[in-house]
């Protein structure tokens, strides 16, 4: 059973790097070194992915992009509410508690998305990110929330996945990285500051939904004079106690 489980984890590890770089798609090399598999391994797993339909090869350069089941899967989940529209109302909520920019992020393959932000009341307004914006996952307090609230073989599997990238957030490193997961685990929420915006920190809780399942992450930004360490606790005690409000489960 615990070799069935890790192949099926090593199966949907490589599928998730096909998916971050869909449609351009992967060698197999380029899975290899991305998942530090064996080759003889990727091989295999990647012909039981193309038997089920999951992934294809594409006929430049044989590389490995997403299958017609995948795009199955995704038209079939294309007819439920937006996480934008049911979630709005609740980072509304946040940033009127708070009185600070608040956003909302899903996980897109090893990136965090921005699909909603709200603005605030204080006069100074941290507007770090864009709906739209896209960057490694844990630069930002929502994606770093998210890192902790995930078993650590997942987050340190999407924290080396994203090595080569982290350095370009003035210089973040997999340790340093991995230790604001740690903390984060340790105070129930996640403070980052100064690498995706200089001088503004923003705090974050994972969202999740009524079976805990973690649907995105909600940070609150400002500036780094406003955000002191006890300011970081209060606003993160704000931001569960509507969530709580709205039946998001912690």
């Amino acid at each position: 059973m615990a070799h069935g489980t890790q192949t099926l984890e090593r199966g949907l590890e490589l599928l998730k790097l096909v998916a971050a770089h869909h449609p351009s798609g992967l060698r197999l090399t380029d899975l290899a070194e991305l998942s530090d598999l064996g080759l003889p391994t990727v091989h295999r797993l990647m012909a039981c992915l193309m038997r089920e339909g999951l992934i294809t090869q594409g006929e430049v350069g044989k590389r490995y992009v997403l299958g017609q089941y995948c795009q199955q899967l995704t038209a079939a989940s294309s007819n439920e509410m937006p996480v934008q529209h049911t979630y709005g109302p609740l980072i509304d909520e946040i940033a009127r508690t708070t009185g600070d920019a608040t956003f909302l992020v899903v996980q897109s393959g090893f990136d965090t998305l921005c699909i909603g932000r709200a603005v605030g009341t204080y006069p100074i307004q941290a507007l770090a990110v864009s709906v739209g914006h896209r960057q490694p996952i844990g630069v930002g307090a929502g994606g770093l929330a998210m890192l902790a609230a995930m078993p650590v073989r997942d987050s340190d599997a999407l924290i080396r996945t994203n090595r080569e990238r982290l350095p370009y957030y003035r210089d973040l490193s997999m340790p340093a990285l991995k230790a604001m997961v740690a903390q984060a685990r340790a105070d129930g929420y996640a403070v980052i500051g100064n690498y995706a915006v200089s001088g503004v920190i923003g705090v974050g809780v994972a969202l999740h939904d009524s079976m805990g399942n973690i649907i995105g992450g909600v940070s609150v930004a400002s500036i780094k004079s406003r955000m002191n360490k006890e300011r970081q606790e209060q606003v993160a005690q704000q931001i569960k106690r509507v969530m709580a409000q709205y039946g998001s489960a912690m």
